[in-house]
Order: C-alpha cells, then structure tokens, then sequence
C-alpha cells in the first residue's frame, strides 16, 4: 500500500461513468492509501459505499487497507464566475446539508426538463426518461442529455451536443439554480465538514480568496489536470501564506471523457487526509 491519494474523482452518481464499487476497484489496483468520492452536487455515490464496507466515527469507509474519505463537489456561482467547492468529512446527517443536495436536485432535474423543451422545439425529440437512465444517481445534468442525444443519432459525438446545443450560449442552452460559494462553504461547516476550493485556476477569480477564507474556506486543489506548474507553484504559495490545507486529485470521470485524468494520477501524500480529519469538527 503506497502513501499516495486521490481526493477528488466522480462516479456514475453524478457525471462520471463508473460505478462507485468500479472506482474502488480501479483505484485499489492502483495501490493507493485512500481516495475521496466527490460527485456533484451529491453524495449518494459515498452512500451506496457506506451500506457495503465498515466505517470510522468520521464517515471514512474502510475497503481492506484503502480508505474512502466522503466527499462532494458544489456547483457555484459569483460575479458570472463558475466557482467549484469541495467539501470533505461532511456529517451526511446533518438536516442542512441534506436540504442543500435536494435543493440542488430539484434544480438540476427543472434545468434537464427545460433544455429538452427547448431541443424539441429544434426538432430534436429525447424523453427525460432516457436521459434519468444515464443518471443513475441524483445529479442527472448535460452530459447525460449529450449521451442520449448522441446514442439517437441527433450529433456525432458528446461533444458537438455541446459545441451545437447545450453549451454555454448555445440555442439549447439554460442557466440553473447555483449556490454562492460562501453558502456552500457555511454549508459544509455547518455539516462540521473541510471546504476546499476545486481547481481555483479555472475560476479565475483569486481575488475572491481572501473573502472565501473570512467565511470559512480551508483549502486549496493545488494539484489538479488543469493547473499546470506555474498554477500549481501559485496556488502552493497562496495556500502556504494563508495557513490552507493543500489537496490534489485527478477529478476522474472516465477513460474516455476528455477532461480530468486516470484515478491516481495526481493527489497528495497522506499527511494531508490526516490534516484534514483534524480539521473536521466531529
């Protein structure tokens, strides 16, 4: 068992396309010490784990010498920027934090509906039942549209039906309900979880980090598919100066998807998880 983790990879509870148990499989074979399950806007993907394996009073699920931390990654919104928060060691009972994920449910299933409506009207015909049927967990969003689209033939890859339809600004294209990040991170406090800022070089808002700190942030994903290493020295530095814990993953959705890289090909030591469980309130 090496030292090495991955703290941020999706399954099919969100947008990624293996399983939950597939993930732990895969990411035993690749001899890792723990690994954290962030789907979006969820963590029926860590549930399904907990009713298979024995846990720690922290919700971390033991898979023989692996560990799997619980996780989720928020989907934000601030000053028309995209802002991502994950939240680590979450109480998975806390009345708050469960309302939050079935607020964020609700809206990412009335976005679905809409952009569909407005595929028809394009001559473009998907039932949402198809598309539910891509989502085996609780946040069904566009990729699944994009697979169904192209599984009926309506474009040739899941990328034109974002480059055509459902991509930012295009005509099938809707805006949904989004937390700020500061609501997201009093969230996860609240849940006596670890906020962490998910690759922060896309944002493109460092600005905003002196602010997310005052209202509770506690880390950076300094190593990340799309921080090259002018971003991973920066965001180092700015975690080191302000006392922030510093995470990494691969944000791992699948083989063939084109972003994010293969489970454990970026993470962190495992000093981190324990400065994380040390952060955590309970």
């Amino acid at each position: 068992m090496s030292d090495y983790c991955d703290l941020h990879i999706h399954t099919t509870a969100s947008d990624g396309q293996l399983s939950p148990d597939e993930v732990v499989s895969f990411a035993q074979s690749k001899n890792l010490k723990a690994i954290s399950i962030c789907d979006h806007d969820t963590i029926s993907g860590y549930e399904q784990l907990s009713n298979l394996y024995p846990s720690l009073t922290d919700g971390t699920l033991l898979v023989s010498e692996m560990e799997v931390i619980p996780g989720i990654e928020i989907s934000c919104s601030w000053d028309n920027r995209e802002i991502h928060i994950l939240g680590y060691f979450c109480d998975p009972g806390c009345q708050e934090f469960s309302e939050i994920q079935t607020r964020l449910k609700e809206s990412r299933l009335k976005r679905v509906s809409l952009i569909l409506d407005k595929l028809k009207s394009m001559g473009i015909h998907i039932d949402l039942s198809q598309v539910l049927e891509k989502s085996s967990g609780d946040s069904v969003g566009r990729p699944h549209i994009a697979q169904a689209m192209y599984e009926n033939g309506y474009v040739k890859s899941v990328g034109e039906a974002f480059e055509l339809y459902i991509g930012y600004g295009r005509p099938a294209y809707v805006e949904r309900f989004r937390l700020t990040p500061f609501e997201s991170i009093g969230s996860i406090r609240h849940a006596k979880g670890v906020p962490v800022w998910a690759h922060p070089q896309l944002a493109n808002a460092d600005h905003l980090l002196p602010e997310l700190i005052e209202n509770g942030l506690q880390g950076l994903e300094v190593y990340h598919p799309q921080h090259d290493q002018h971003a991973v020295g920066k965001y180092k530095s700015l975690a080191s100066e302000h006392g922030l814990v510093i995470t990494g993953g691969s944000d791992f959705h699948s083989h063939s998807i084109p972003y994010g890289a293969t489970i454990g090909s970026y993470g962190v030591c495992y000093k981190t998880v324990e400065v994380m469980r040390s952060l955590a309130q309970r």
